[in-house]
């Protein structure tokens, strides 16, 4: 939405107070604000999912982009500040960040934040990685009853659950844990399938 410059810089400097899904779930957020004509165009607010890719398709080449991260860190609601310098081509947000930053670029940013929205980024696509095979067995169940219940789906239903557990464990780490804490180990399929199977009486693969 366009505004004048001055309306959409305090807009952009004001607290936020959201209580949507991804702010619940511990997902960073972030907000733009760019220069057009006269006026300025002020994007509130981004899931950080949705606002890497604002970039690469909405947000015009050619201008300099003010970004806003509302996150946590070590437990307590934290804001970051940045300048991404005007491109020529089209990029995703965090591509541009870290771009401008492994140039030495002091306004975009700093490595440990670029890190943690990547990290935050990464398990936001697993979450709906598993979302979508979860979805997909249950229409496939619902489909063909009694007889989808072998123990390839039953294991697989149980994979794909363990998978969002992960990515909730992997935020907590994040936003309430000093930077550098490292995330579990993921988990790895096979491993968890052989296990399921034996636990559950089912033989092996």
């Amino acid at each position: 939405m366009k505004k004048s410059i001055e309306k959409a810089l305090m807009e952009f400097l004001a607290d936020i107070r959201i209580t949507g899904a991804e702010r619940k779930k511990g997902i960073p957020l972030i907000t733009f604000v760019y220069k057009e004509d006269d006026k300025a165009v002020l994007l509130k607010a981004l899931p950080l999912p949705v606002a890497d890719i604002q970039t690469e398709g909405k947000i015009p080449k050619g201008k300099e982009l003010l970004y806003r991260v509302d996150f946590f860190r070590e437990g307590e609601a934290k804001t970051s500040f940045g300048v991404l310098p005007a491109r020529k081509e089209s990029a995703l947000f965090l591509t541009l960040l870290e771009n401008a930053i492994k140039k030495g670029d002091r306004k975009a940013g700093y490595q440990s934040l670029c890190d943690y929205l990547k990290f935050h980024n990464a398990l936001c696509s697993l979450e709906a990685l598993a979302k979508g095979e979860l979805s997909f067995c249950g229409k496939m169940e619902g489909k063909a009853g009694a007889k989808m219940k072998d123990r390839y789906f039953l294991a697989n239903t149980a994979y794909y659950k363990e998978i969002l557990s992960y990515v909730q464990t992997g935020r907590d780490i994040l936003n309430a844990c000093p930077y550098g804490t490292p995330l579990p180990p993921f988990p790895d399929r096979s491993v968890f399938m052989t296990k399921w199977y034996k636990e559950n009486g089912q033989g092996s693969l």
